[in-house]
C-alpha cells in the first residue's frame, strides 16, 4: 500500500495538501484498477461472463442464419480487443491511457505556458503557489499600515502626501477573505482533476464491460468523456493558475516592499481580494467550458442495422429505407401513367366489324359460367369495350320524364 505524505500546518500547507492530493489520485487510479482487474476478483469474473455472453450471442446469430457482415466483424473484433485492452492488460492500459491521463496535462502545460513564460510552466507550479500563499500571509501580518502610527502615507512623484481614502472593508476582513479564496480555488480545482481522473481511471476495468453491449454503450461513452474532461480540466487549471501567479508574484512584492518601508497600502486589502475573487471565478468558468467540450464529442456507433445476410427471404421482406431508396421519382411515375393510359387507349379502339364479331359471339356461346370468360376478350385476343355508356334502368326513366 502507498504511502502518501501528510499535510503539515504552518509555512508548507498548500504545497503539503497539493502534493498529497496529487499521490492519493495517482494511487487510487492505479492501485485501484489492478484491484480491480485481478484475476481472482469478482469483476475479473464479471468481465468474463460479460465476453462469454457476447461471443455466445454472435454465435447465436450465426447458427440462425443470420450472417454479419465484413464490418459487422471487425466491429465485434475491435470491441473485444478494446475490452481486453482495458480490463485485463495493465501494463498496456498504462501506456495507452493511464500516463496520456496523468502525465499528459504536465507536458501539455508545459508546451504552451512555457513560450510564454508562464511561472509554473517547468513543473515548479506547486512550489510557486506555496510562496504566493506564503507572502500573503506575510502581507495579512503586516497591514495596510492604515492604523500604524510609525507607518507614513504615500507620496506622489513630486513628493505631496496623497490623502487617506475611506476603506470599503475592514483590513483584516478583506485580507482574510482574500487568503481564503486563493487556497479554496487553487485546491478545489487540483482536487477535482486529480482525484476525479483517480477514480475514473479505477473504474475502467467495470465500464470496459460495458462497451460490449449497445444497450450499456452510454455509459461507456459517459466514461470516456469524463477522462477527456479531466484532462482538458487538468491544463486549463494549470494555466490559469500560472496567469495568477504572474499578476500575484510582482504585486505581492511591491506590497511587502512598501510594508516594509513602513509606507501604507490602504488599497492593498481590497486589491488582493479582487484578485482572488476574479481568478476564483475565472477557474470556475474554465471548468464549465471544458466540462461542455468534452461532453459535447461525438463518439460514432460501432454497430449498424443489420441487412437481410441470405437470398432466401422473399422479396416483399424489405426495409423502409430500402423501399424509400427504390420509390421511384414523381417524374417516373407520371411516365408510367401516361404510358398505361396509351396502352389502354389503343387496346380499346375496336372497329364496327369487332362488335358484330362480339355479338356473334355471344348469341353463339352459352350460358354457363364456363363460357363467361370467353365474352370478355375479342377473336384478336384484345379486351372488348362497350359501345354504350352504362346506365341504369332507374337513370333511364328519370331521363325520360317530360
Amino acid at each position: 500500500m502507498a504511502t502518501c505524505p501528510g499535510v503539515s500546518t504552518g509555512g508548507a500547507f498548500l504545497s503539503s495538501l497539493l502534493e498529497h492530493i496529487d499521490c492519493q489520485g495517482r494511487t487510487i487510479g492505479a492501485l485501484g484498477y489492478q484491484s480491480l482487474a485481478d484475476p481472482g476478483s469478482p469483476f475479473s469474473l464479471l468481465i468474463t461472463s460479460l465476453l462469454t455472453i457476447f461471443i455466445a450471442l454472435f454465435g447465436l446469430r450465426m447458427i440462425l442464419g443470420r450472417a454479419p457482415g465484413v464490418k459487422d466483424n471487425v466491429t465485434a473484433v475491435l470491441k473485444v480487443g478494446v475490452v481486453l485492452l482495458i480490463a485485463a492488460s495493465w501494463p498496456a492500459y498504462r501506456t495507452v491511457v493511464y500516463d496520456v491521463i496523468v502525465q499528459g496535462p504536465a507536458q501539455l502545460s508545459a508546451a504552451i505556458g512555457a513560450p510564454a513564460g508562464l511561472p509554473g510552466a517547468n513543473g515548479d507550479l506547486v512550489r510557486r503557489l506555496q510562496t504566493s500563499d506564503d507572502a500573503i500571509a506575510r502581507l495579512t501580518t503586516l497591514g495596510s499600515g492604515r492604523s500604524d502610527l510609525t507607518s507614513r502615507a504615500p507620496r506622489d512623484q513630486n513628493g505631496v502626501a496623497l490623502p487617506q481614502e475611506r476603506a470599503p472593508l475592514a483590513d483584516d476582513l478583506a485580507f482574510g477573505s482574500a487568503r481564503i479564496l486563493f487556497l479554496s480555488g487553487v485546491v478545489a480545482a487540483f482536487a477535482l482533476v486529480r482525484l476525479g481522473s483517480g477514480i475514473l481511471l479505477a473504474l475502467a476495468p467495470l465500464f470496459a464491460g460495458l462497451l460490449l453491449f449497445d444497450i450499456a454503450r452510454g455509459l461507456f461513452v459517459g466514461w470516456a468523456r469524463a477522462l477527456v474532461f479531466t484532462l482538458l480540466a487538468s491544463v486549463a487549471v494549470t494555466l490559469i493558475l500560472g496567469v495568477q501567479l504572474a499578476l500575484l508574484e510582482p504585486w505581492l512584492a511591491q506590497a511587502l516592499q512598501l510594508r516594509q518601508a513602513k509606507v501604507v497600502v490602504a488599497e492593498a486589502p481590497v486589491e488582493l481580494l479582487v484578485l482572488c475573487l476574479a481568478f476564483a471565478l475565472a477557474t470556475t468558468g474554465a471548468l464549465w467550458l471544458m466540462m461542455r467540450l468534452a461532453f459535447a464529442v461525438h463518439i460514432p456507433a460501432l454497430s449498424h442495422a443489420e441487412a437481410p445476410a441470405t437470398s432466401a427471404e422473399t422479396p416483399n421482406a424489405v426495409g423502409p429505407a430500402h423501399a424509400a431508396a427504390t420509390a421511384p421519382t414523381r417524374a417516373a411515375a407520371i411516365a408510367n401513367a401516361l404510358s398505361a393510359a396509351q396502352r389502354r387507349e389503343g387496346a380499346y379502339r375496336i372497329g364496327p366489324a369487332s362488335s358484330r364479331s362480339l355479338r356473334a359471339a355471344v348469341q353463339s356461346a352459352g350460358a354457363g359460367p364456363a363460357t363467361a370468360p370467353a365474352l370478355l376478350t375479342m377473336s384478336s385476343g384484345q379486351p372488348a369495350r362497350r359501345t354504350r355508356a352504362r346506365k341504369s334502368q332507374a337513370a333511364t326513366l328519370r331521363d325520360r320524364r317530360p
